[in-house]
């Protein structure tokens, strides 16, 4: 354990000592990856399928704030979805433009979850994402990861379905054409349910992890963990939506484990020493409960030197010592 501390210590001095430099890689590995998928899933604008140019938008974009990297992100996808139909682009764009409106009132500074969740589901740890807002962010979050869910779903039904909406003539644009899009979106009870599922799951993370409980960072992870899982694998039932149990079991031991590693280098304390104390002012008690933060001093390494030549002469004077 004491040398799992040292290394977090490490790369925790590590990350303040060079953050200016960390977090514009971080912003470059997340812009690329979310890119690429883009183009692997609905790239059907030629021009955009280029992995220098998305190499260079990425490292352009590595220094400017998350919320820009959501614009240019969510402008990449709609001309991608234009380069197949107009009807998908427009009424992609008219959930988009809503989404905004909210995003840049509630939660612009989370950004990154956006990004993060298309990612997250294509690695199938999807679910780590709710819990990690409720630990890391407030409620306003709930419209980031319901954003970034939103798209990711968008993005699967347009793979999906890309014949059947690649098939809509001109002549329906305005009426059924539109009409058939905004059903294949708004009608995906599948998308529905995660929305509800990861709000619910966000919100008793926070609230748990805001307790003056022991262990309460843990018990947020797991126990929202486990409604996590219960509500989607019930609603799914419920609902007659595809599930894979397997993957979904999986998916959900994988998002416990990597927010446990976060809570270890975010909040690592030690109940075993926790202290209570009191005091009062003209107007209020107050009650303190003060939890100390678990760390541990990196092992100081002593080297001792020896004189070559000073050990030789003590050799001699032994042996002369010996023949005496």
């Amino acid at each position: 354990m004491t040398g799992f501390l040292v290394l977090k210590d490490k790369i925790v001095n590590f990350y303040n000592e060079h953050g200016a430099l960390v977090r514009p890689v971080i912003k470059f590995l997340v812009t690329f990856v979310a890119f690429t998928l883009i183009n692997s899933h609905i790239g059907y604008l030629e021009i955009l399928d280029n992995q220098l140019m998305l190499l260079v938008a990425a490292i352009v974009l590595s220094f400017v704030p998350w919320s820009l990297i959501v614009v240019v992100f969510s402008g990449m996808v709609i001309v991608n979805l234009y380069a197949l139909t107009l009807e998908i682009a427009a009424v992609v764009l008219v959930l988009m433009i809503i989404m905004f409106l909210l995003f840049f009132r509630f939660s612009s500074r989370d950004g990154i979850f956006i990004l993060l969740i298309p990612i997250a589901f294509y690695l199938r740890v999807p679910y780590v994402i709710p819990i990690v807002a409720g630990l890391m962010c407030s409620p306003a979050s709930i419209v980031s990861v319901s954003f970034g869910t939103i798209v990711y779903y968008i993005l699967n039904v347009v793979e999906t379905n890309e014949t059947a909406i690649s098939n809509i003539s001109s002549d329906k644009a305005s009426t059924a054409g539109i009409g058939t899009v905004v059903s294949m979106i708004t009608g995906n009870k599948e998308m529905i349910l995660t929305v509800v599922v990861f709000a619910i799951v966000l919100l008793i993370v926070y609230a748990i992890r805001r307790k003056s409980i022991d262990h309460a960072w843990m018990k947020a992870i797991l126990i929202g963990g486990t409604v996590e899982f219960v509500a989607l694998l019930v609603g799914s039932l419920i609902l007659n939506t595809k599930v894979s149990i397997l993957w979904l079991v999986i998916g959900t031991a994988l998002s416990l484990v990597i927010a446990v590693i976060l809570q270890f280098f975010v909040f690592s304390v030690d109940y075993t020493r926790v202290e209570h104390t009191q005091f009062e002012d003209d107007e209020y008690y107050y009650y303190v409960k003060a939890v100390p933060k678990l760390n541990v001093a990196e092992p100081e390494m002593n080297v001792k030197r020896i004189n070559a030549q000073r050990q030789h002469n003590k050799n001699k004077i032994k042996k002369k010592s010996n023949k005496n």
